[in-house]
């Protein structure tokens, strides 16, 4: 038998990219984000040289990044922050569905993340929100903490993304 072996790089999330993480409130998005943050030296490739984190309710999360040495941000960032991050970065969208302007989602996932070279992660409770669509069928990584009342959801996911 002839086995494929993957290496760690294999496994690594390759900068550019577009992510998303969803899931219900208390089911460890924000556990996950910080481990992958704090980790990224490890998990992304090439090695993010800056992490900028934006938030739309402030949280215990906040100053554990900023004493990492994350920059942290309150709101929807402005593209000239974005542009201001030294690349490859990596810039997090954390709780901010209801006050992004769809159209800027949608060029992050599709546009910016590969002209500005960074890696975009948007965290939701929602997979299926109108709004995300664009930024769904762009991403390359998806991230589902459990949620057994999406069951029927996840399951259509699977059919669109394997017909």
């Amino acid at each position: 038998m002839n086995y494929h072996l993957f290496s760690h790089k294999d496994l690594k999330l390759k900068l550019p990219f577009g992510c998303i993480i969803s899931g219900p409130s208390s089911t460890g998005k924000s556990t996950f984000v910080r481990k992958l943050i704090l980790n990224s030296d490890q998990l992304i490739e090439p090695i993010p040289k800056s992490i900028l984190y934006c938030y739309g309710e402030y949280n215990s999360l906040v100053p554990e990044l900023q004493r990492a040495g994350v920059s942290v941000y309150s709101g929807v960032p402005p593209e000239d922050l974005i542009k201001k991050q030294e690349q490859p970065s990596l810039v997090i969208l954390d709780d901010l569905m209801y006050t992004i302007d769809e159209k800027y989602l949608s060029e992050l996932f599709t546009k910016k993340s590969h002209h500005l070279n960074f890696g975009i992660i948007f965290i939701t409770q929602n997979l299926f929100e109108k709004k995300l669509k664009v930024a769904r069928q762009n991403s390359m990584y998806i991230v589902l903490t459990r949620a057994p009342n999406s069951a029927l959801a996840v399951r259509n996911l699977g059919v669109q993304l394997f017909p």
